[in-house]
């Protein structure tokens, strides 16, 4: 196929683009730059041309490639029809060659006039070249007979797609994969400059033309991180924004690094020091995209992540542990082979200096990018230590990261009240006075208000400290020059945002409710009447709530449906944004009115992969589904919400796979039943554990005959559908969105003022 066979000529243009690149570094004969350019432009015009060939395919249903049969249908409409194109992990690599490839185009006639073309591209090329031998071996171009071989006639092209995974179906999918995506790509400039900066034995100057590509990188990724928070807010119907889920700590572990590297970059460029960790971090950003890749997408966390995993095949498995290794190699063997030339800084960093600070603030961003990383990690080190896999729990990351966001936080106001080099200890503490003074005073208000635990009070407090003292420093930058003052931007957006995590989290209330239709029931001081459903599509159900509070009314309609893509049950919630809260609605299931003359629940217990049959259903208990979208606070213990996988064998021979969920809040337990083939209502009633490690090891299992039931109470009076929902106050969670987008402009003046600094050292 021709999208294949551009693919593979882009592989071969590339390779000959980092020769000739390569060449040139090594002699310095203009005929191989011009060699260079003319290769690399071709790759680009043959990777465009492999992306367009795919859209076309999407855009015509092809279904005869098994890529646009697995993601795509006829029905979808034209927007989400598109972002099929990278729906999939073979559009998704598609999609990421495609933006590293246009980002390449800038960065050559960049590179150029910092005199850095030659070797940057070399690096550059090189990352391209690697992406592109995996879209060959994770082709999106795949015939269906050729991936179901002896299943699927030769030739023979499928009547529909079996579409797009409805939690794929939003909005936000059309524009927060490619935004991650530019953010992911534009993370392999940093590491470009660094090793382009000792392949020239330069140690020093690469950082100016890298420096702005390193904030964009941190704008741009951040920008994608807080939109797939957004989304899984509203969307998702467990209540968060954040989920510590391997997909989203993959996103925001290179992010921690970036920033981390845009710190102490800023140390170098005043005082000369910390070369040899901004060779390391800036090589790290790239390097940490890598690994979480592999993580997401080599099928490793496929039964301990609630994204869906899938296993790409032992040979993509390989190469993404190549791509690691070669990358790692490469920046590596050439640091440890030129560690005596670079050179130290001659003197040591004064503690009351802003360069201390920086540094400790670094390392904090450093420390707890290790630590996130390790938690992801947990499958596979248990996996190789115990034999088994095992995720950590979302407290793991709640009490490792809490300290070092509150060291994260004083550190972004001491450092904006200290001076470069040494600061004078009196006139230190003297601009300390009022910002710590707010601090603390705030604090001690909240804690006899609200009664935080100590941990979150200096979290509190940290943050306020952060947002008085860079008002104070950007109010002062502003009146002088505003280019200066990005910083402090970024740091107030840092405490807002941590002001809202502790709001929405901390004190969040929520309350699971039944809601009888037309029948008005107080929960969280509003009165919720569920008034009917209506359909929104062939398969979708809006529920209707009308939410009324102190004489005003809204109108929530959050969904629930049985999809067909995954055999279970879908629900996506509903919001009321307020100015201080917003009040949060999810459904959780759909039941009949409680009947006295209900038949009763036949229950039994069982382990893994035990059988055994219930109200005429042979159900066999499959494993534990992954906790890892439970609602964690700040500080204290998460929700346990855990769901039991079960194969339910019908009379009639058919089997489906449901989940039954129970969710353990304190001394509160709620179960959320499933409805197999519209009688059996199946639930999860127990959770056995083993004494010794607190481990889920068996499950009560309860069926009802809602047919019998209904055969029971022939003659007497319906009252109607009864709606189970969870309902929530989330206080002040605009204070979250709001202080990314000013951690974002921040990040945007900080972008403009590099860029203005390294057009100064053009040549």
């Amino acid at each position: 196929m021709i999208g294949g066979i551009l693919a593979k000529v882009a592989f071969v243009t590339c390779c000959m683009s980092v020769l000739a690149y390569y060449q040139n570094h090594r002699q310095g004969n203009p005929a191989f730059l011009r060699l260079g350019r003319i290769f690399y432009h071709a790759t680009v015009a043959f990777i465009i041309g492999t992306a367009a060939v795919l859209l076309y395919l999407i855009l015509t249903h092809q279904f005869q490639y098994t890529y646009i049969w697995s993601e795509s249908s006829r029905a979808l409409p034209l927007p989400l029809l598109i972002s099929t194109f990278y729906a999939g992990q073979e559009g998704s690599f598609m999609l990421w060659t495609l933006y590293t490839s246009l980002i390449g185009i800038l960065l050559l006639h960049y590179s150029s006039r910092k005199g850095y073309e030659p070797q940057v591209m070399t690096v550059y090329g090189l990352i391209t070249s690697v992406l592109l031998a995996m879209l060959m071996v994770k082709s999106p171009f795949t015939y269906v007979w050729e991936s179901f071989p002896g299943e699927v006639a030769s030739g023979f092209i499928p009547a529909d797609g079996r579409g797009l995974n409805p939690l794929l179906q939003n909005y936000w999918m059309v524009i927060h994969p490619q935004v991650l995506f530019t953010g992911f790509a534009s993370m392999s400039v940093p590491y470009a400059y660094a090793v382009a900066g000792m392949m020239k034995r330069d140690y020093t100057s690469w950082i100016k033309p890298a420096a702005p590509w390193l904030a964009f990188g941190a704008l741009i990724l951040g920008t994608g991180i807080i939109m797939g928070g957004f989304w899984a807010y509203e969307t998702l119907g467990w209540g968060g924004y954040w989920g510590w889920d391997p997909v989203e700590n993959s996103s925001l572990v290179p992010w921690l690094v970036c920033i981390a590297a845009v710190h102490s970059m800023l140390i170098q460029r005043k005082t000369g020091g910390f070369i040899r960790t901004n060779l390391v971090l800036s090589m790290l950003c790239f390097l940490m995209v890598l690994y979480s890749t592999f993580l997401t997408r080599s099928g490793v966390l496929g039964d301990t992540s609630v994204h869906s995993f899938v296993d790409p095949g032992m040979l993509v498995y390989w190469l993404l542990i190549a791509m690691i290794a070669l990358f790692a190699l490469l920046g590596g063997v050439l640091l440890f082979v030129r560690r005596k030339e670079i050179p130290r800084p001659a003197r040591p960093h004064e503690y009351y200096s802003r360069e201390f600070a920086l540094f400790l603030g670094s390392s904090c961003l450093v420390a707890a990018a290790l630590i996130i990383i390790v938690g992801t990690s947990s499958p596979i080190i248990t996996d190789l230590l115990y034999g088994r896999k095992s995720a950590v729990d979302i407290s793991y990351y709640v009490r490792t990261t809490v300290p070092l966001g509150i060291g994260i936080a004083l550190l972004a106001g001491v450092g904006q009240l200290l001076w470069w080099s040494k600061s004078s200890k009196k006139e230190f503490l003297r601009s300390l006075l009022w910002p710590l003074g707010i601090a603390i005073g705030l604090t001690l208000i909240l804690a006899v208000v609200a009664m935080p635990n100590p941990l979150i009070a200096l979290l509190c407090l940290g943050a306020i400290f952060a947002l008085a003292a860079n008002v104070q420093v950007a109010a002062r930058l502003f009146r002088g020059n505003p280019k200066f003052a990005g910083g402090a931007v970024a740091h107030v957006g840092v405490a807002v945002m941590i002001l809202g995590f502790i709001a929405s989290s901390e004190y969040d209330t929520k309350e699971t409710v039944s809601l009888p239709q037309g029948v008005p029931v107080q929960a969280l001081g509003y009165t919720l009447t569920y008034t009917g459903y209506r359909p929104l599509d062939a398969e979708k159900y809006a529920f209707l709530v009308r939410v009324e509070k102190d004489g005003r009314s809204h109108l929530v309609q959050p969904v629930m449906y049985n999809s067909d893509y995954t055999k279970g049950l879908m629900r996506n919630p509903d919001i009321v944004n307020l100015i201080t809260h917003d009040f949060y609605l999810a459904p959780l299931s759909l039941e009949a009115a409680q009947d006295t003359t209900a038949t009763p629940v036949e229950k039994s217990i069982f382990r893994q992969d035990e059988t055994r049959s219930l109200k005429g259903l042979q159900v066999t208990f499959a494993g534990f589904e992954s906790p890892a979208m439970q609602k964690a606070s700040l500080g204290g213990a998460p929700d346990r919400k855990i769901g039991a996988r079960l194969l339910v064998r019908s009379a009639g021979g058919t089997v489906t796979m449901v989940v039954p969920t129970r969710i353990e809040r304190g001394s509160e337990v709620h179960s959320i039943p499933v409805t197999v083939d519209g009688r059996y209502k199946v639930s999860l009633t127990d959770v056995q554990t083993s004494r010794g490690t607190g481990e889920a090891i068996a499950v009560e299992v309860g069926v009802r005959d809602l047919l019998a039931d209904a055969n029971q109470s022939q003659g007497s009076a319906s009252s109607g559908d009864v709606l189970m929902a969870e309902a929530s106050v989330k206080p002040y969670i605009n204070l979250v969105w709001s202080g990314v987008i000013v951690l974002l402009v921040g990040l945007g003046v900080t972008i403009v003022r590099r860029g203005q600094d390294a057009g100064k050292s053009e040549l």
